[in-house]
């Protein structure tokens, strides 16, 4: 039997409720279903380990699996309804880290899935083929599917890519050792809060990844110094949650390179990142501005229904993301951060950038 954690059967879950819907609906930003808007899913499609499988709807309430224009079997559906909710409550109420759940590995024979989910290197866990009821098309797009029933995931992962360098001005060299060995539980925050205690400036120096910077700038050119902000007010034990951090750059202290802005203002460049992380952006791979996951998000929630996010309710997803995510301290040691170091005579911290979602 094969073992995933919540996350891993979250997918293949939806991959099955899918089949038993037909149907993929769209929500607002508080994840409520948006009344008559929903995709008719024609087709579904998945990677495999060696292969791309695909899974059409016949008349007779049969599903056709394919590989490679060819069928190989053909699935009688009528019990996935039934089905569907005995694993989802296996995998809603169950405590261990990874899980077997019998009812699932029959489903994955009978449709000749050999793998959970997509894996870690894709944005897209699963490509549909919709028929889209605005323009009468019927394309296929790539969506990301994410799970409220475990941990709550990350949205933009942390690694020594996303490290953020400050210059530390007017602080005596005396004062370096002594803030270097706080070892308390939110070290990083203490550690800043006495560098600004004994007189210490922070001013924005770089990006350990040129290539991060280069990605974040071609969403918005001035967006590694807003990030630099707002990682200074985290760090600085302003809040956690995006809307408070981006609420103290609004309140006319802050003035990037110069430009007159306002918490709106903020709270629009915040939601590009967001939404651009979400559906194709990742720190140190080169970017090429299109967005990986084309369809867009979809979400489990915790009752089990399934609400997606597309190009027509982009807004919804702008404010659900920017709602729901919050910055999160990452292991220092790991990626070789919060320690004052010298080169040459000046001094320089690197803070790190990782974006959690709330649930």
């Amino acid at each position: 039997m094969i073992k995933g954690n919540k996350g891993e059967w979250s997918e293949f879950y939806t991959f099955l409720k899918l089949l038993s819907d037909k149907k993929l609906d769209a929500a607002d930003e508080n994840l409520e279903k948006i009344k008559d808007i929903f995709y008719p899913i024609l087709k579904i499609i998945r990677e495999e380990s060696s292969s791309t499988t695909d899974y059409e709807f016949s008349s007779d309430n049969k599903i056709r699996v394919l590989r490679a224009g060819t069928e190989i079997d053909l699935v009688d559906g009528s019990d996935l309804k039934s089905k569907v909710v005995e694993i989802f409550n296996k995998i809603k109420n169950d405590s261990e880290t990874t899980f077997e759940i019998p009812a699932a590995d029959e489903f994955m024979a009978r449709f000749r899935a050999t793998r959970l989910s997509a894996g870690n290197s894709r944005k897209e866990d699963i490509t549909l083929k919709i028929h889209d009821r605005m323009t009468g098309a019927e394309p296929e797009v790539g969506f990301s599917i994410k799970s409220m029933l475990g941990s709550p995931a990350t949205l933009l992962n942390a690694s020594t890519a996303t490290n953020f360098i400050y210059k530390i001005s007017a602080l005596k060299e005396s004062e370096v050792k002594k803030i270097n060995s706080i070892s308390s539980k939110s070290k990083i925050k203490d550690r800043l809060i006495a560098i600004t205690k004994a007189g210490g400036k922070f001013s924005y120096h770089g990006i350990s990844s040129d290539t991060f910077v280069r990605n974040l700038r071609k969403i918005d050119t001035i967006l590694p110094e807003i990030v630099a902000e707002l990682l200074l007010a985290y760090y600085s034990d302003k809040g956690s949650s995006l809307p408070e951090l981006v609420s103290n750059l609004g309140g006319g202290e802050t003035k990037i390179l110069n430009f007159d802005l306002d918490s709106s203002d903020y709270e629009f460049k915040i939601k590009s990142l967001l939404h651009n992380v979400a559906l194709g952006m990742v720190p140190n791979t080169s970017w090429d501005g299109l967005l990986k996951a084309h369809g867009g998000y979809i979400i489990v929630r915790e009752d089990g229904e399934i609400v997606c996010y597309h190009v027509y309710n982009a807004d919804e997803f702008r404010n659900y993301l920017f709602k729901n995510t919050r910055l999160e301290t990452p292991s220092s040691s790991r990626h070789d951060f919060g320690q004052i170091y010298s080169e040459g005579t000046e001094l320089f911290i690197k803070l790190n950038f990782q974006i959690r979602f709330n649930k």
